[in-house]
């Protein structure tokens, strides 16, 4: 009996993702991990409790299961920033095709994540990122992103505000520079 993609990926938020999630984003960032811990942003001091790191984790066919998605919301006053998303290069060509084509249709890793985390990051009034590369700008797109007046800093808006507050908001974060 055959699964689906969907049965097959785990997607969840895991606090810390250190142990689970390092190595896929040193290898995709030449970067150290973003661990979760209480840091000073601007004026604010941002609680390791505002993390939230989501993976996905694909269980193979033979039992093995890999981390295959990594991406980092940090709560930033009444907003999360959102960054380090990755997906682990050539995971899509291991994959059944039936799987694939699945997959495809579903947006793929990067967009099912922020799908889900958006079920659950629901509580703020919007979701902001950095993003300069033009396919994962595509996938933030379908999943509700767009541009600002800032170079590279996208907003996607969860709760109504007037064009004003809006305003603003972006002008604040864009003062916090690369996240």
């Amino acid at each position: 009996m055959s699964r689906s993609f969907a049965e097959a990926l785990n997607i969840k938020d895991v606090g810390d993702a250190t142990a689970v999630a390092g190595e896929l984003f040193q290898i995709s960032f030449n970067a150290a991990f973003p661990t979760p811990r209480d840091f000073q942003l601007g004026e604010a001091l941002v609680k390791k409790s505002a993390w939230h790191q989501y993976i996905a984790q694909y269980n193979r066919a033979d039992g093995t299961v890999e981390c295959v998605g990594f991406c980092n919301w940090i709560r930033y006053g009444d907003v999360y920033l959102e960054g380090g998303m990755c997906v682990k290069k050539n995971f899509y060509r291991s994959l059944p095709k039936d799987e694939f084509r699945e997959c495809k249709a579903l947006g793929g890793v990067a967009q099912m994540m922020m799908e889900a985390a958006a079920r659950d990051l629901d509580d703020a009034a919007a979701w902001f990122g950095y993003c300069g590369d033009h396919m994962a700008y595509q996938v933030d797109q379908r999943v509700g992103y767009q541009p600002t007046v800032h170079k590279h800093l996208i907003v996607k808006w969860t709760r109504e505000m007037d064009t004003n507050a809006q305003a603003e908001l972006i002008e604040a974060i864009a003062k916090i520079g690369p996240f």
